[in-house]
């Protein structure tokens, strides 16, 4: 069996669970999966289309088990009589009784190809719901995942902003104070007021980009998350295992779930160009029938009818106009399509399996790297820092280092978020992304008391 760098443990998950939940002053990822569940319209929506689906199996099995039906009427009857004689003139007669008839009809199909075609493609039909509700599971995952930490990033973003503005505004005190006592010029100061004023323009826009990415949440869930809990450093950077792209798109071939509802469609498209092709065939069932009719008549004599038949029905198709010879048509060409759109479904997985595997391997690489950028950053403006108070760099070259080192932090930041939905949607992809997931990233979340 395939070896799965994300297998988890649920027991010890589930400890994990429970801790995670006694922690109220900051929303984690497991909190508002949970809420996503119960109030995201496009799962419900998925969920009530697999509950419909669930049903087409009992109406199939109802089209082959036995038919009964009764049938009944009550008829009052008043009829006027006139006879015409040249010795008696004209003589009215008239009649007033009530007709009564009821029958009980029994139907049960004993060679019907279309019904049991129709049975075997319910279950298609069902495996498919079944997929497509799998799918909606994962979707619903990857959806929050990419929502919660895009506003992770939009609050890292504010965040550095805001610590970028006080560094440019301590360098716009200090290159006043150097030009006050002689030793700086109005240069430096032109430039740390003009970094000044742009990082003040770029502040206003992530706030504003933070609140849309919070919103994105609540358009998921129906309410407003105000504190979301961080990453944090139980982040482990760890490469696909096994480390063999070739396996994963073995695995992904096997379990997607939309690659099997792709496959389960194509038999329903086939089994549908059989149904249609059984409109050809005979077909042979086993009727029966009791009845009784009361009817007086014009005798008001009580005229009492009972029946009782049973026998073999037989329906031989002949001519239908070309009707079911198109419908036939239409099926096969219908089936082909979803042969086709199950084909590109294949290539579409091959190829984001592929990607996420790649995405997963390169970000190991890029994380550790922006983590050596960062401390080379700091390294880089303490030194310049120390330059300018010896007189040996410029405010423009701290200002300069300064830049650099908040792009760093926030290419870091960028890149763990990337690093972890490239762990999520290959799990996606493979087929196993589930529950215990949001469970591995709640817990690399840092908690309320850290």
């Amino acid at each position: 069996m395939m070896k799965c760098f994300l297998s988890l443990n649920r027991t010890v998950f589930g400890m994990l669970l429970l801790a995670q939940l006694s922690f109220a002053h900051s929303a984690g990822f497991l909190d508002i999966y949970q809420d996503a569940r119960l109030g995201d319209p496009q799962y419900a929506a998925a969920k009530a289309e697999w509950d419909a689906a669930k049903t087409l199996l009992p109406q199939a099995i109802g089209q082959l088990l036995p038919q009964i039906a009764l049938s009944g009427s009550r008829i009052n009857n008043d009829i006027t009589n006139e006879t015409h004689s040249s010795l008696r003139g004209t003589q009215s007669t008239d009649y007033q009784f009530t007709s009564k008839n009821g029958t009980l009809n029994l139907s049960q199909a004993l060679i019907r190809p279309q019904a049991w075609i129709n049975f075997l493609q319910s279950r298609d039909q069902i495996r498919q719901a079944d997929e497509q509700l799998r799918l909606a599971k994962q979707e619903l995952i990857l959806r929050l995942a990419q929502a919660y930490f895009d506003a992770l990033l939009a609050e890292d973003n504010v965040a550095l902003a805001a610590e970028q503005k006080a560094a440019i505004s301590e360098q716009l005190k200090q290159a006043k104070r150097y030009f006050q006592a002689g030793v700086g010029t109005i240069t430096d100061i032109n430039e740390a007021q003009a970094r000044y004023d742009t990082i003040v323009a770029q502040e206003l826009a992530v706030q504003n980009n933070l609140e849309i990415k919070i919103r994105a949440i609540e358009q998921l869930v129906g309410k407003v998350y105000s504190n979301i809990s961080p990453l944090g450093p139980r982040l482990a950077l760890e490469s696909p295992d096994p480390a063999s792209v070739e396996q994963w798109l073995a695995f992904s071939l096997a379990n997607n779930p939309q690659l099997k509802a792709r496959e389960a469609s194509f038999d329903v498209s086939q089994q549908e160009v059989y149904k249609n092709m059984a409109a050809h065939l005979p077909t042979l069932d086993l009727v029966a029938s009791k009845g009784r009719s009361e009817s007086p008549g014009f005798t008001l004599i009580d005229n009492v009818t009972s029946s009782n038949t049973v026998g073999i029905q037989l329906s031989v198709p002949i001519f239908s106009g070309g009707t079911t010879h198109a419908r036939v048509n239409q099926a096969s060409a219908l089936k082909e399509r979803a042969r086709y759109e199950l084909e590109a479904t294949k290539r579409a997985i091959l190829q984001s399996t592929r990607q996420e595997y790649l995405n997963i391997v390169n970000g190991v690489a890029q994380v550790k790297a922006l983590e050596q950028a960062v401390k080379s950053n700091e390294l880089a403006l303490y030194s310049a820092k120390k330059g300018q108070e010896a007189g040996l760099r410029t405010s423009f070259d701290v200002l300069n280092t300064q830049q650099l080192l908040f792009s760093a932090k926030r290419d870091l930041a960028q890149e763990r978020y990337r690093y972890v939905l490239s762990r999520l949607k290959l799990r996606a992809a493979a087929g196993l992304l589930d529950e215990d997931d949001v469970v591995l990233v709640q817990y690399w979340l840092v908690k309320s008391s850290e």
